[in-house]
């Protein structure tokens, strides 16, 4: 159930980034000469829709879209012909060979063309902002990250109590450290248990200063901290029905934001840990380990809320990845889009070429290895 479900969900999301590619190239006045559902050799031809021919293939993942005159180097062998058909006829012929530009990606201005590659990766970002807002609407309440740890709750006769700890208080600093969550004061109290300590909480507007005992390990009841409290980092706020779809989008922006930077982080220690041989970081993984992790956790099994968050994740995560300006990912060609101004467009063909080959290799290799890491886990039973 989990292979079949996360091969279907992944599916679907190649889909709507290759739709992005689509609906950009219509707007812009490209031509679509083929959306193709999975991957060559060809299955069959379904229809044929404003002249693009919608087909159906064999490799049943995913899809493509394959765009007029997106080759560079036809593009320059064109651009030639034209050239040397102007000299040699004159102007009207080179004016009946540039119509027959018209549509071509290749011909497309510069903003145009940047619109189009990138259309993909913001149709997965988007995507994941809505399922987001639609999952916080649903639940009637967002979460909002506080400034500061909070108290949420004080036990009873604990040291926390009896040095005036109290629901609300907002954590400043312990012993004079600023701690900016909840776990880096559990993390500073595992460091001073026996000790006398002096915490600096928010209330009501002012600064209060409270000195508590931190009780040792053996001092500690079960299911407590050596202090005595409960701190949260994140609150949750309901609001009205008719407001939640706002607030859900805001919050939904927020979250995706947030997670695209943690991608970003890992993926820059990722490619860090390449550069140094050490090996491809354990919290990575391709294809199989997010399989084999849906069939760890019964993702499917958990309802529709937690099938949609995994959803959002994996989108927010392609998007993410493709805008990278790394060849051969959409970002990778908005850059050479963007470098054709000082390059200009043979010289940018040609390196982006090239440069494309050699990113191609690198993400085959990194697939690999990844792949070897997700399986030897499996086997490893982790």
């Amino acid at each position: 159930m989990e292979i079949l479900g996360v091969f279907l969900l992944l599916s679907f999301l190649v889909l709507i980034h290759e739709w992005g590619h689509y609906i950009a190239a219509k707007k812009t006045g490209v031509r679509v000469e083929e959306f193709g559902f999975g991957y060559p050799p060809r299955a069959l031809t379904m229809f044929t829709r404003k002249g693009t021919v919608f087909t159906l293939n064999w490799l049943p993942f995913g899809g493509f879209v394959r765009l007029a005159g997106d080759d560079a180097e036809s593009f320059e062998q064109m651009a030639g012909a034209d050239k040397a058909s102007a000299n040699k006829t004159g102007a009207s012929k080179a004016e009946k060979s540039a119509k027959k530009n018209v549509g071509l990606f290749s011909s497309a201005s510069r903003i145009n063309r940047l619109f189009v590659v990138l259309a993909g990766a913001c149709i997965n970002l988007l995507f994941g902002v809505l399922i987001f807002a639609f999952l916080y609407t649903w639940a009637g309440a967002v979460s909002v990250n506080l400034p500061r740890p909070r108290v949420d709750e004080v036990i009873s006769n604990s040291p926390a109590q009896k040095a005036g700890f109290v629901k609300g208080d907002e954590v400043i600093s312990l012993n004079g450290v600023a701690t900016k969550t909840s776990a880096a004061f559990i993390e500073r109290i595992q460091t001073v248990r026996g000790q006398q300590i002096s915490v600096v909480v928010a209330r009501d507007g002012k600064n209060a200063t409270l000195t508590s005992y931190v009780r040792t390990e053996k001092e500690t009841p079960d299911g407590q901290g050596g202090l005595g409290i409960m701190l949260i980092d994140v609150e949750f706020r309901h609001y009205p029905a008719w407001q939640m779809p706002f607030y859900g989008m805001v919050q939904g922006v927020k979250d995706s934001y947030m997670f695209s930077g943690m991608i970003v982080k890992t993926l820059g220690r990722v490619v860090g840990d390449l550069v140094r041989f050490k090996g491809v970081a354990s919290e990575v993984s391709g294809p199989i380990g997010i399989v084999n992790t849906a069939r760890k956790e019964k993702l499917f099994e958990q309802g529709p809320q937690i099938v949609l968050n995994f959803a959002a994740l994996i989108s927010i995560n392609l998007g993410v990845v493709n805008v990278l300006p790394i060849p051969p990912l959409d970002g990778g060609r908005a850059l050479f889009i963007l470098l054709e101004g000082i390059l200009g467009k043979k010289r940018r063909a040609k390196l982006e070429y090239y440069t494309n080959q050699a990113g191609m290799l690198f993400f085959l290799a990194l697939i690999v290895l990844i792949s070897i890491k997700d399986v030897f886990a499996i086997f490893a039973g982790k």
